[in-house]
């Protein structure tokens, strides 16, 4: 099988946005839950006027929130993926311009834990953003076959395996915070 075959596989698309879906579920779940926190780490970035952070808090998670249920409802279309893209490039690049500004003792708001910003956040969204990019590119290209029931199951495991991998990182990140302390 050809890597343009491979890329156009429906299971490619299946898995990589179940992953995502469930991903960016977690991560908005901690922000439905307490929102004043988010909208306290949101406040810190500052990145846009503090009379528009509760705004910005609240579209943040309501696109979010879309984008997982996008990815949920439509995982086959390239569509869903982009606005995944969207969120998560939004996020990142929030996290990287703090970075540059050095200021590493915000808390990225993306979780439970609180992960303070740091480089492994960037690599770590940055993993999401390519796993999104292969669901949006797989989308893209025309289809090589029907999935057959097996391949759900398939890209369900994998699904799970990546987003093992994405609670792994996170964990590792709140461990690196703990060390440190």
């Amino acid at each position: 099988m050809t890597a343009a075959l491979l890329c156009a596989d429906p299971l490619v698309t299946a898995a990589c946005s179940a992953a995502a879906a469930l991903v960016l579920l977690m991560s908005v779940l901690p922000k439905l839950r307490d929102f004043e926190r988010f909208h306290a780490a949101l406040d810190a970035y500052q990145l846009v006027p503090a009379a528009w952070t509760r705004a910005a808090a609240m579209a943040f998670v309501a696109a979010e929130t879309g984008a997982a249920l996008l990815l949920v409802a439509r995982p086959l279309q390239a569509a869903s993926a982009v606005a995944g893209l969207a969120v998560v490039g939004l996020a990142t690049a929030a996290v990287g311009i703090n970075l540059a500004r050095g200021r590493r003792d915000i808390r990225c708001g993306c979780d439970a834990e609180g992960v303070p910003l740091s480089g492994g956040l960037v690599w770590r969204n940055a993993a999401l953003l390519a796993v999104l990019g292969a669901a949006a590119a797989s989308a893209a290209a025309a289809p090589t076959r029907v999935m057959a029931p097996l391949d759900f199951a398939a890209a369900g495991f994998c699904a799970l395996a990546l987003l093992l991998m994405w609670l792994a990182s996170t964990q590792l990140l709140a461990n690196a915070v703990r060390a440190r302390a």
